[in-house]
């Protein structure tokens, strides 16, 4: 199996909505390693069912966070630049808040480029053949480790079967959207050995298109082939899995606007109205190569069960990425002296001609081992466990920007290449006790201990053409930390159909070492660390046609990672101390802004008021903001002056998100059934960066289908955005690196309407 962090809009933004699903009681999870239901579980999970996955074409994270209340997913400046939320903690820069779990498997990715990385430069694969999607909110560092600071996003896979069958999924849309994907499975040796085989396919050319030479934008061609060993003898299972993705995903649709003030706050709203598609544009006389990657993906799961109560797994995984991301920075053709001029020989951003081009490989490996052992004795229940995991990550940079009267070329020709290196061993302990105190009354302590060694070595010299230098390494940095990360909660059951649970969890993310041109004294950046309290109940209704979920929580977050701006020799705003003269313009570093605060609340439920007619529904309540953080302001005057942010929004956060959706389903005659499904996405205002200059405005998304279902083969229509909300979703500081916009703000080209048809076919 195999899971996507790019937001490829395409077919997968149909899926925003959670499935007609069973009722609470009735859905198995394995948050925490085992089989239990949703409704007894002390945790606060959303659950994306095979039903949705597959009749929705549900296949990138865009899709799932759209149904999932309090879960953000954007795409920034590049189709590698994603970031994932989970109520109110925020990516704003560094490794990922939320961990990316593929079969048990920790394929978080991580990030050194701080100018226009979010949360890691790699795609990991496209979603394919999944069972369920299973969305663990709160810090969970005991069952899902190091990364799942705010949560944790779990993608469990089908298992092969031991009788002989499988499922083909085909799909077409406008703008050249098609599918397809299939899997097979079936015994190989008897009632002992299954297996099963999975391939997909990809294609979409974009909702936007360079003007200048043709080439789409945001399009994606991907395709993929994976396979599953299944073993059961006695009390050993085994599970072998394997697969390998390949994926094209042109540069990213967007351009740059001014912004209306740089020193007041709320009159930069970005709304619907503000998108202008016939602006989005970059350079013509190049095809860049958007982001491109292969990925090799490893699982080995072993268990035995004693018998007596004790069960002894085995987890092991490997994570293979290697790609390339290349994009136009200024949105400007090459060689083209414009811009305004700002004294020493400047035009703007830089001298004559403004060209800025993005260009990056980068080579991710990961492997991981967990033994974990584990005692169900009824009403005790006790699990130990250890872990090691080993990364290694380099990045080499190829970007260039124009230097004094210099001319540039499209290629890497003369130009070494900047090289960051980042490796990181972790290795943890980790244990839980679990007691029923009565047959109602259940608590848990739990608690794990990661020790994390970081090692980072980088070239933080610049590619300026005719001026390259060398590529040899002249920063190495090595730091350890250190993390004690307790867990406890409580459940009451009241009945059979109704629970409530309380938990205290503390979260832990590690620091880090600046690669770029700053001062050796601020390469280094701090550990994060989060305290989440919560409050939480469960139930059904009327034999289980009425099912809710319902909690408030509130996290102390302290040492958030975010980045600030220093200005260089060659910026108008410059030079500061903390950037080398040899610096540029602008140059982004990771700080740690001393803490802040999130208060939340959410709500979700389904109703059956009949038969043949399914509601659901869920929001989220987020006030997610600084208590104390002082920072360099992106506008200084004079340059380099500090302001006091505490009071600001997180960036990226909105105080409400909500989604809901209708369906109705009924016979028409004999095997065959008709069905008809809407669904609505509402997210409030939020803020695109700690300065709260600039407000994206809120936005609502519509999206129906309706189909046949004939036993063993389903038939759709399905159209997404309606009502064609245009309103962008995503906006970045963009400096005056395009010389026709000074104090420019760069916006992502949101995902107009669209529609497409689906076929499914079970046999």
């Amino acid at each position: 199996m195999t899971v996507s962090l790019l937001a490829t809009p395409a077919l997968a933004q149909e899926a925003a909505s959670t499935a007609p699903a069973a009722s609470g009681n009735d859905i198995v999870v394995t948050a925490r390693r085992r089989e239990e239901s949703l409704q007894d579980i002390p945790v606060a999970i959303n659950v994306v069912s095979q039903d949705t996955i597959e009749r929705k074409g549900v296949r990138d994270m865009s899709s799932v966070a759209a149904m999932t209340p309090g879960l953000q997913f954007d795409t920034g400046a590049s189709p590698a630049d994603v970031r994932p939320s989970l109520r109110g903690v925020a990516l704003i820069e560094g490794r990922s808040n939320v961990a990316m779990i593929v079969d048990g498997i920790d394929t978080t990715g991580v990030s050194l480029n701080t100018t226009v990385g979010g949360g890691g430069n790699q795609n990991a694969t496209a979603l394919m053949d999944i069972a369920r999607i299973e969305v663990v909110k709160g810090p969970q560092a005991t069952y899902f480790g190091r990364s799942a600071f705010a949560g944790a996003i779990s993608f469990v896979s089908k298992d092969p079967e031991f009788d002989l069958g499988g499922t083909v999924n085909l799909a077409m849309g406008a703008y050249g959207q098609q599918e397809a994907s299939a899997h097979i499975t079936g015994p190989i040796i008897g009632d002992t050995v299954a297996a099963k085989l999975s391939a997909t396919y990809r294609d979409f050319a974009g909702f936007y298109k360079n003007p200048g030479n043709g080439q789409g934008l945001d399009a994606n061609r991907t395709y993929g082939f994976g396979g599953t060993i299944l073993i059961e003898d006695g009390g050993f299972t085994g599970k072998i899995r394997a697969s390998y993705l390949n994926n094209n995903a042109g540069p990213g649709a967007g351009y740059v606007i001014p912004r209306a003030d740089t020193s007041l706050y709320g009159v930069n709203t970005i709304t619907e109205g503000t998108f202008d598609k016939n602006e989005v544009n970059m350079s013509s006389d190049h095809r860049y190569a958007g982001n491109n990657s292969e990925t090799y993906r490893g699982v080995l799961d072993l268990e035995y069960d004693f018998g007596n109560g004790f069960v002894l797994n085995s987890l092991s995984g490997y994570n293979k990425t290697k790609g390339r991301l290349e994009f136009d920075f200024d949105k400007e053709p090459q060689n083209e002296p414009q811009g305004v001029d700002l004294g020493g020989g400047l035009v703007n951003c830089l001298s004559m001609v403004c060209v800025g081009i993005f260009d990056f490989d980068n080579d991710l490996q990961q492997i991981s081992s967990d033994l974990r052992l584990s005692y169900d004795g009824g009403a005790f229940r006790a699990m130990v466990g250890g872990y090691v995991f080993d990364e290694n990550y380099e990045e080499v940079d190829y970007s260039r920007f124009v230097g004094a009267n210099s001319f540039i070329t499209s290629t890497r020709e003369n130009i070494p290449g900047r090289v960051n290196r980042l490796n990181t061993n972790t290795y943890s302990g980790f244990g839980s006790l679990e007691f029923d105190l009565t047959d109602a009354i259940t608590v848990t302590g739990e608690l794990r201990y990661n020790h994390e060694v970081i090692s980072a070595a980088a070239t933080t010299g610049v590619n300026l053409l005719f001026l390259t230098g060398t590529n040899e390494i002249d920063f190495r940095g090595k730091t350890s930390f250190d993390a004690w990360l307790p867990k406890f909660s409580a459940s009451w059951k009241v009945s059979p159909d109704f629970n409530i649970y309380a938990s205290a969890a503390k979260g832990s993310k590690p620091g880090g070492f600046n690669t770029g041109q700053v001062r050796d004294d601020l390469r280094p950046f701090g550990q994060e660390s989060i305290w989440t309290y919560e409050v939480g109940a469960k139930g059904s209704l009327l034999n289980g046609d009425l099912s809710f979920e319902a909690d408030v929580y509130y996290s102390d977050w302290k040492n958030l990672q975010v980045t600030t701006v220093c200005y260089g020799n060659l910026s108008p705003f410059g030079p500061e101390a903390e950037c080398p003269t040899s610096s540029a313009v602008t140059l982004n570093y990771i700080i740690n802004a001393r803490n802040a605060e999130v208060k939340g609340a959410e709500f979700g439920a389904t109703a059956r008021p009949f038969e043949w007619l399914t509601l659901s529904g869920n929001y989220a309540y987020t006030d997610s903001k600084f208590k104390d953080f002082e920072a360099r302001d992106v506008f200084p005057a004079p340059a380099g002056t500090d302001r006091q942010f505490g009071g600001n929004r997180v960036p990226l956060v909105p105080k409400h998100s909500a989604n809901f959706t209708a369906h109705v389903e009924a016979p028409i005659t004999g095997d065959l059934d008709g069905f008809v499904e809407g669904t609505g996405n509402y997210r409030s205002s939020r803020y695109a960066r700690f300065d709260n200059r600039v407000k994206l405005d809120q936005k609502f998304t519509a999206d129906a289908q309706m189909g046949l279902k004939g036993g063993s083969w389903t038939a759709l229509v399905f159209v997404s955005n309606i009502f064609n909300d245009l309103t962008p979703d995503f906006s970045r500081f963009w400096g005056s690196f395009n010389p026709s916009t000074t104090n420019g703000e760069y916006i992502t080209a949101p995902a107009p309407r669209t529609g497409g048809i689906r076929f499914i076919k079970d046999f």
